[in-house]
């Protein structure tokens, strides 16, 4: 149900419902229609809402060895829509409904009973953004939330970012169809309203089969008191932003650019010829072919494929003191990394005088993080 259709008593009987639930599971919808479920899903689509299904209080709640085949939709859970962008309702009812909306997820961030998201990261840190001011990153950090994608890589750290679609054909025979919501309305369309709780009743029935796997594993503790606390961190993280000052960073660009040009200029002068420095190819025939330089030197890096003489780094430490032209090379491959990546690189990733990165906890097969924008 969307809960802008609730009177007070069926509001007062949801947050019951909830304090009384075993589990949340969860999904934001985005502009598109789409959801955290969908592969496709434009990362640049703003949120519009969130479904969650309340899983209701059993005799027999669904245990981590439980077969998610087994493990049947409870006919009492409640599958309940929170709007979480503003509406052209009028302001007073407005207010109501964002209030109602946030004491809904505080909540279920203070209940102590999971919270199962699909990219548990991107909705924390949403719910921090938008309910900053009502909901803190204490609440958030003593929340209790389960990942299922992080768990399945856990499991298999080869698959950097196992999508809900291959999760669901491990564990689930059947093909399925995924939600979407009607973004005219803000309300989940009839259709896809029985397709959007099948997928999150899936989404939790796989999430205690992978417990059960972290545990047949010996990988159970890492995920609970290593990789779920980090996701938390991370999210809260990716709410802080870090001013830059755009005038300087600029400084330093045409700094780093105009010892380019002087380098390029040094080049070319001990060379006796103009050359694209950046070229591996143009630098080859230079190096190899006109200055002769790997026959001075014995055993140079040759390239994999054509076993040509490697114009890399190593090669060119090995030439340095051979002639002026290697450590010059060397300098501006230095610089041009510099002001590529870590200054015109921040430049534009810049918004309104900040910069703010986003982090994967599974990109990479070792464990250790990875960062993008910057």
């Amino acid at each position: 149900c969307d809960i802008r259709s609730l009177g007070c008593e069926e509001k007062r009987e949801l947050l019951a419902t909830i304090e009384q639930a075993v589990a949340f599971v969860t999904t934001m919808i985005f502009q598109d229609g789409s959801s955290q479920l969908n592969s496709e899903q434009v990362l640049t689509s703003s949120v519009k809402g969130v479904v969650v299904l309340v899983k209701s209080q059993t005799d027999h709640p669904c245990p981590p060895s439980y077969s998610s085949t087994d493990c049947a939709a409870n006919e009492n859970d409640k599958l309940i829509y929170l709007k979480m962008e503003s509406s052209s309702l009028w302001e007073q009812e407005q207010h109501a409904h964002e209030k109602f909306v946030w004491q809904v997820l505080f909540q279920m961030l203070r209940c102590k009973v999971p919270i199962i998201c699909f990219n548990a990261k991107d909705f924390l840190r949403t719910v921090l953004q938008v309910y900053g001011n009502e909901i803190s990153w204490k609440q958030v950090a003593d929340s209790v939330v389960l990942d299922p994608r992080i768990a399945a890589w856990l499991i298999n750290p080869s698959d950097t970012v196992p999508s809900f679609e291959c999760l669901i054909e491990k564990y689930f025979e059947k093909p399925f169809s995924m939600g979407t919501v009607n973004t005219d309305t803000g309300t989940l369309r009839n259709a896809s309203h029985e397709n959007v709780g099948m997928n999150l009743e899936k989404l939790y029935n796989v999430m205690m089969d992978l417990a059960y796997d972290l545990q047949v594993q010996g990988l159970w503790k890492l995920f609970y008191t290593l990789e779920l606390p980090l996701i938390k961190i991370l999210a809260v993280m990716e709410t802080h932003k870090i001013h830059v000052n755009k005038q300087e960073l600029k400084k330093t660009s045409d700094i780093l650019g105009l010892r380019l040009k002087e380098l390029e200029q040094e080049a070319h002068q001990v060379a006796g010829e103009r050359f694209l420095l950046t070229s591996s190819s143009q630098l080859r025939e230079v190096l190899f072919e006109k200055l002769k330089l790997h026959a001075l030197c014995e055993k140079l890096h040759r390239t994999e494929i054509q076993q040509l003489v490697s114009t890399s780094e190593v090669v060119l430490n090995k030439l340095q003191d051979l002639h002026p032209l290697p450590k010059i090379i060397l300098e501006y491959r230095q610089v041009h990394k510099m002001k590529s990546t870590y200054v015109d690189g921040l430049q534009m990733c810049m918004r309104k005088g900040f910069i703010s990165s986003t982090w994967n906890q599974t990109g990479t097969v070792t464990g250790r993080l990875s960062a993008k924008h910057p």
